[in-house]
C-alpha cells in the first residue's frame, strides 16, 4: 500500500481536476474480464450490471497466498472504527497518511462494508480521500470485483473516482493487463480516462513504456498534461534521455509542457548540464523554450550564475527574454541586488526589461519604495516603462498612495498613462471616487479622458448610478464626456435604450454618441436601427446616425441596404449616405455604385463621388469604366481628365 501512496496523490489530485465523465455520460456496461473462479456481486443499479468474462488477460482473483497470509484479518467493526477515529482527527496529509495505513486492513472479509462506510460519509472530502484509498486497496487483491463493483456505482464523480482509483491500482501492479482491459472498451470519456489513468501509474515505473503509450493510444482528452506526468518522473531518473525525447514530440502544448518540467528537474540537480543541452539544440522554437526554462529555473537557485549564464547568450530575442526573467526572479529573492545588477547593464533595450521586470516585482512586495526609486530616475525611456509598471501595481494594491504618487511627476507621456491606468484600475472598484478625481483634480488636459474611461467602467456595472450623476453634472463639457461614453457602453447590449436617452445630451453629445449606437445596432438588427434612425430630425445627428447604419448594414446585406436607401427623402443625410453606400459597394460592383452616386442631389458632392468611384472603376476595368464615363453627368472637362488617365 505503501508503494501505491505516492502515484495515487499525483492521479487523485490529476483526476479531480479533469472531466468529471459521470456527469457527461449516461451510465454503461463495461465487459470486464475476469478469471472463471471470481463471482463478482457489484451493488445493484438498474443502470449498470457489469458482465465478467474470461480471457488471457483477466486481473488475478486473489494476492499470492503468500503475500496474503502476511496480513492478519480485521473485522469490519474494529476497521470502521479505527477509520472513524482517525477521520475525526483529520488534518490533512498526515490524516490521509493514517488512513492509508488503516485501509492497508482491508482484505475480501470486510471490504465490502468498509466501502458502505465510506460511501455514506456526509464530509465530501473525507468521503473522496477514503473511497480513492479503499478502492485502490480492493484492486490490489482483486481488481476484478474491484472495478465491477465500482462500475455499477450511480453514474457520477463518486463512481469515476472509484473506477479511477481500482483502474490505478491495477495499472501499478499489472500494467498491460489493466491496459488490454481498457482497450476493449467502448470509444467514451469513460475509456478515455481510464487509459489517462493507467498511463500515469505506467509513467510512475516505466516513463518510456507510458510514453509509448501515449504516443499510439487514441487519447483526445488531457494528453498534453500525461505529457508532464510522464516526464516529471523520467527527468527525475534519466534527464538527458528525458530531454531527448521530450524535444522530439509533435510542436504544441505536450512539447512545451515536456521541455518545461526536464529543464525545471533537470536545472535542479545539474544546472550546469541541463543549460548545455538546451543550448545545444537546434535554433528553433524547442531551443529557445528550453534555454528560457532552465535558465529561469536556475535563478531561483542561483540568480547570479543565471544572470551570468544570460549575458553570455549571443544578441537576440533569447538573450534579451533571459535577461529579464533573470531579473524578475532575482527580484523576487533580492530585490535590491537584483535592481543593482541590472542598473549595470549596459543601456540597450535588454537593460530596460531587466529593470522593468525588477520593479514589477519590487512594486508587488514595496510600492511605495519602488514608487519613490522611480520617481528619481533620469527621464527617459526607462522611466517611463517603470512608471506605467509601478502605476498598475499601486493602483491595484493602495489607490491612495497611487494617487498621491502620480501627482507629484512632472508632467510627460509617461504620467498621462499612469494617472489613466490608475484611474481605469480605480473605477472598477470605486467609480464615484474615480469620477470625482477625475473632475477635479486631474490635470485638464487630461479631464476629458479619464472621464471617459470612467464613464464606460460605470456604466458596465451600474448604468443607472453612471447616468444619474453624469445627467447632474452642471458643466456641459463634463457632461458631454460622460454621457455618449456611457450610452455607447449601454448600446452594446441595449441599443434601443441607449437611442432613447440620446436627447438628455447636447448637440455636440448627440453626435458623439449616435456612431456607437447606431453602429452596434446595425450588427444585430439593421431593420430596426434603420427604423430608429430615419426618426431623427434633419442635420448632423441625422447624417452621422444614416451613415454608420447603412455602412455596417452593407458589409451584411448590401442589397437589403440599398433597398432601404431607395426609401429616404432628400436631404443632406440622404446624400450622405448614398456616399458611404457607393464606397462600400465599389470594389464588388463599381457600376451601381456609380449609380447611386448620381442619384446625389448636391451638385458639388455628386461629382465628387462619380469622380472617386470612376477612378476605383478605371482601375479594376479601364473598359468598362471608360465607356460609363463617356455617358456619365460628370462635367465634360472632369471626363476630359478621367479619361485621359486611362
Amino acid at each position: 500500500m505503501k508503494a501505491f501512496l505516492v502515484p495515487i496523490l499525483v492521479l487523485l489530485a490529476a483526476f479531480l481536476a479533469g472531466v468529471m465523465v459521470g456527469h457527461q455520460s449516461s451510465p454503461h456496461t463495461v465487459a470486464l474480464a475476469a478469471p472463471k473462479t471470481v463471482t463478482v456481486q457489484p451493488k445493484p443499479d438498474a443502470n449498470a450490471t457489469p458482465e465478467v468474462t474470461t480471457a488471457n488477460y483477466a486481473p488475478a482473483a486473489v494476492m499470492p497466498a503468500s503475500t496474503e497470509k502476511q496480513r492478519s484479518t480485521v473485522s469490519a467493526a474494529d476497521l470502521i472504527s479505527e477509520l472513524k477515529n482517525a477521520l475525526s482527527h483529520s488534518n490533512g496529509r498526515r490524516s490521509y497518511e493514517t488512513l492509508s495505513k488503516l485501509v492497508d486492513s482491508v482484505d475480501a472479509t470486510n471490504v465490502r462494508e468498509v466501502v458502505n462506510f465510506a460511501e455514506n460519509l456526509s464530509k465530501q472530502q473525507d468521503k473522496t480521500s477514503l473511497a480513492w484509498l479503499v478502492f485502490g486497496r480492493w484492486a490490489e487483491f482483486n481488481p476484478a470485483e474491484a472495478i465491477s463493483f465500482a462500475q455499477g456505482m450511480p453514474a457520477g464523480p463518486d463512481r469515476d473516482r472509484a473506477v479511477s482509483s481500482a483502474v490505478s491500482a491495477w495499472a501499478e501492479n499489472d500494467g498491460a493487463a489493466a491496459l488490454a482491459w481498457a482497450q476493449q472498451m467502448a470509444p467514451s470519456p469513460m475509456r478515455d480516462q481510464t487509459l489517462q489513468t493507467i498511463v500515469g501509474s505506467i509513467a510512475q515505473k516505466d516513463p518510456p513504456t507510458a510514453l509509448a503509450l501515449l504516443t499510439n493510444l487514441s487519447i483526445n482528452r488531457n494528453r498534453d498534461s500525461l505529457y508532464y506526468t510522464v516526464f516529471n518522473r523520467w527527468a527525475n531518473n534519466d534527464p538527458l534521455m528525458a530531454a531527448d525525447q521530450a524535444s522530439r514530440l509533435p510542436a504544441g502544448a505536450g512539447r512545451d509542457n515536456a521541455l518545461q518540467i526536464v529543464a525545471s528537474t533537470w536545472t535542479s540537480q545539474d544546472p550546469d548540464a541541463a543549460f548545455t543541452w538546451a543550448n545545444s539544440l537546434p535554433t528553433g522554437q524547442v531551443r529557445n523554450r528550453a534555454l528560457q526554462s532552465v535558465i529561469s529555473n536556475w535563478a531561483n537557485r542561483d540568480p547570479q550564475k543565471a544572470a551570468s549564464v544570460a549575458l553570455s547568450l549571443p544578441a537576440g530575442s533569447i538573450r534579451e527574454q533571459s535577461i529579464s526573467a533573470v531579473a524578475g526572479q532575482w527580484g523576487r529573492t533580492d530585490v535590491h541586488a537584483a535592481l543593482t545588477w541590472a542598473e549595470n547593464l549596459p543601456v540597450s533595450d535588454s537593460r530596460e526589461q531587466a529593470l522593468s521586470s525588477v520593479l514589477q516585482t519590487w512594486a508587488q512586495s514595496e510600492p511605495a519604495a519602488a514608487a519613490d526609486y522611480v520617481a528619481s530616475l533620469p527621464s527617459g525611456r526607462v522611466q517611463q516603462g517603470a512608471i506605467n509598471s509601478v502605476a498598475w501595481q499601486l493602483a491595484n494594491t493602495d489607490i491612495e498612495t497611487a494617487v498621491s504618487w502620480v501627482q507629484k511627476l512632472p508632467q510627460s507621456a509617461a504620467r498621462h498613462q499612469a494617472v489613466g491606468n490608475i484611474v481605469t484600475r480605480w473605477s472598477e472598484t470605486d467609480p464615484r471616487a474615480a469620477a470625482d478625481f477625475a473632475m477635479h483634480d486631474a490635470e485638464p488636459s487630461e479631464r476629458k479622458n479619464l472621464l471617459e474611461n470612467v464613464s464606460r467602467q460605470w456604466a458596465r456595472s451600474d448604468a443607472q448610478a453612471a447616468l444619474t450623476w453624469a445627467t447632474s453634472l452642471p458643466d456641459t463639457a463634463s457632461r458631454d464626456a460622460m454621457l455618449p461614453a456611457i450610452l455607447g457602453t449601454i448600446a452594446e447590449s441595449d441599443p434601443a435604450r441607449a437611442a432613447q436617452m440620446l436627447p438628455r445630451l447636447s448637440s455636440a453629445g448627440q453626435e458623439n454618441a449616435v456612431n456607437t449606437i447606431a453602429t452596434q445596432w446595425a450588427n444585430d438588427d439593421p431593420q430596426g436601427a434603420s427604423r430608429w434612425a430615419v426618426t431623427l430630425p434633419e442635420g448632423k445627428v441625422r447624417e452621422r446616425a444614416l451613415d454608420d447604419v447603412v455602412g455596417r448594414w452593407s458589409e451584411i446585406d448590401p442589397y437589403s441596404a440599398g433597398a432601404w436607401l431607395g426609401t429616404l427623402g432628400q436631404g443632406a443625410s440622404r446624400d450622405s449616405a448614398v456616399a458611404t453606400y457607393a464606397q462600400r459597394i465599389v470594389s464588388s460592383d463599381p457600376q451601381t455604385a456609380a449609380q447611386w452616386a448620381e442619384t446625389i442631389d448636391n451638385d458639388s458632392a455628386r461629382n465628387g463621388q462619380v469622380e472617386s468611384i470612376a477612378r476605383t472603376w478605371l482601375q479594376n476595368d479601364a473598359r468598362a469604366a471608360a465607356a460609363w464615363i463617356a455617358n456619365s453627368s460628370l462635367p465634360g472637362e472632369t471626363k476630359a481628365r478621367l479619361l485621359g488617365e486611362k
